[in-house]
């Protein structure tokens, strides 16, 4: 038996004290770490959770719970509880989308607490995020450092991946997203991937191709395109390389003007490409586009008389631009109104021009028949005057203005010009009797002819007349202005009583001094506006 005092004895007290103390230490460990506690794990406090993917978990004590009590937007939902040790989980997949506030409490046996609870919000949130890729702009690339961006749900994870590559990125407060990317050249599909917070997912693809090689462009027989006097529609001949026609786009600019834009693949198999819209100038179609292989033969429109700054261009897939210039001097008009004018045009046209800016205040002196410096300040002046673009050029809406209109009116039975947009004349006229009406609709005039010969039309009430030469007996009268209706003009008539009625199959009588005064106020090309 040891005693105290004794060496050994003192031993043992140690050893017992070391023991006691290593169980009392132990003990409060475990209290410690099985201490009551609500921990909001998924989602965390303010977070985000989609409860129909993802169950809402809370962490517990690991000890035996007492009274637990779950509350979800202040109703129980204790019955909806599982789980036990280290946690419960809450079934809860129909919540609406939206803030919600849980709370949670139970008691304990713990040293340290007797029971834990607390309160907090989430939101749910079960749509996919929007997702839009707004950077690149097109299919095409010419760089394969390649910048994305675009918008998406704040905060959401953003992840662009393609074979070989993935780059990600998490959106701003304002939804914005911006990453870059190296791709490999050539065609390349790519998905975007958008996460919120709440794990929802949205996903788009998209194909883009890499071309970092600018396309070859050469043109031929510009030089017979360098002073046009026969046609004003030229048709422009050239050759690409590097890129596979069908994969280009042409197009031209007409003194700084862009045609519409036509594509190559629109032209292959000998088919015709084409546009909807206008092409250079006031001309009615648009511009074409025909392939051989690699030749191409392209018609930009009609161009202006004068000096015409021609640039062409094609552009493949990834951006690049191969361009190629020259000048076009183009006289072949001789009659104002029918093409426009710029600096350089010569001729007939131009006299007339001159004369009508002289006719509205902004030309003096004698006609010279050349667009020069003084016709230019003078065009610029009355573009100034009436409020239209000012570059000096007799562009579209700057010969619309100087040309003018005719205006019918049929129940009135009268003709009106118009000029810079304020009338000028108004004439009494004979219209189409009601078995041959004057139809209505708008026109333009398209011949002009002084003296001219009648040519019996092709109707039954003309059957069996020959031609009628100049003179009293010619039912034209002295001035032949044709319209684009069908054999329908404006002419002169020897009688007069007729004018103010509905007596001609069709066309608009005028006395024949003031269908002569007209006759030289209008020009080919003005339009002329039929109504009721």
């Amino acid at each position: 038996m040891r005693v105290l005092g004794t060496r050994s004895g003192l031993i043992t007290v140690i050893v017992t004290g070391i023991v006691a103390m290593g169980l009392v230490a132990a003990f409060l460990v475990v209290e410690w770490t099985t201490r009551p506690v609500v921990d909001p794990l998924q989602p965390v406090a303010g977070g985000y959770v989609n409860p129909s993917k993802e169950p809402i978990v809370v962490g517990t004590t690991s000890g035996a719970m007492g009274d637990l009590k779950v509350t979800l937007d202040g109703t129980d939902v204790t019955g909806n509880v599982s789980g036990a040790g280290d946690g419960i989980v809450i079934n809860a997949p129909n919540l609406a989308d939206g803030v919600h506030r849980m709370a949670v409490s139970y008691s304990a046996s713990n040293l340290f607490s007797r029971g834990a609870s607390a309160e907090w919000q989430f939101t749910v949130d079960t749509k996919a995020p929007a997702l839009k890729v707004n950077v690149p702009v097109g299919n095409g690339v010419n760089t394969r450092q390649v910048r994305f961006a675009g918008t998406t749900q704040p905060g959401s994870t953003v992840r662009a991946t393609w074979k070989g590559g993935a780059v990600a990125t998490q959106a701003t407060a304002d939804g914005a997203w911006d990453m870059t990317g190296r791709l490999p050249e050539g065609r390349t599909k790519i998905t975007f991937t958008a996460t919120d917070p709440a794990g929802n997912v949205t996903r788009k693809g998209r194909a883009l191709v890499v071309d970092t090689t600018v396309p070859t462009l050469k043109l031929n027989g510009v030089n017979k395109l360098i002073k046009l006097t026969t046609t004003a529609d030229p048709v422009i001949y050239g050759r690409v390389g590097g890129d596979q026609p069908r994969d280009l786009l042409f197009g031209a600019k007409i003194n700084g003007q862009q045609i519409p834009v036509l594509k190559g693949s629109d032209a292959v198999g000998g088919k015709v490409a084409t546009s909807d819209q206008k092409a250079a100038g006031n001309d009615s179609r648009g511009p074409t586009l025909t392939l051989n292989g690699r030749q191409f033969a392209l018609a930009p429109g009609k161009l202006a008389e004068g000096k015409n700054e021609i640039v062409v261009w094609v552009r493949d897939p990834g951006g690049n631009v191969a361009r190629q210039e020259f000048t076009s001097f183009v006289d072949t008009s001789s009659e104002f109104g029918a093409s426009q004018l710029m600096q350089g045009a010569v001729g007939a046209d131009v006299r007339q021009l001159q004369e009508r800016l002289g006719q509205a205040g902004v030309w003096k002196g004698g006609s010279t028949g050349k667009y020069d410096a003084k016709t230019i300040k003078a065009v610029q002046e009355y573009q100034r005057k009436h409020k239209l673009k000012v570059n000096g050029k007799v562009d579209a809406r700057t010969l619309r203005a100087l040309v003018g209109k005719v205006q019918v009116s049929l129940s009135k039975r009268t003709l009106t010009l118009y000029r810079d947009g304020k009338k000028v004349k108004t004439y009494r006229v004979a219209i189409g009797q009601p078995e041959y009406p004057t139809p209505t609709g708008t026109y333009k005039i398209i011949t002009k002819e002084k003296n001219p010969t009648w040519n019996p039309p092709d109707s039954p009430w003309a059957e069996g007349l020959g031609k009628i030469p100049p003179g009293p007996g010619n039912p034209l009268g002295t001035r032949w202005i044709g319209t684009s209706a069908p054999a329908i003009g404006i002419h002169g008539t020897y009688a007069d009583s007729s004018i103010g009625t509905a007596a001609s199959h069709g066309c608009l009588r005028m006395h024949i001094p003031e269908v002569e005064e007209l006759y030289e106020d209008v020009a080919v090309g003005m339009p002329v506006e039929i109504k009721p």
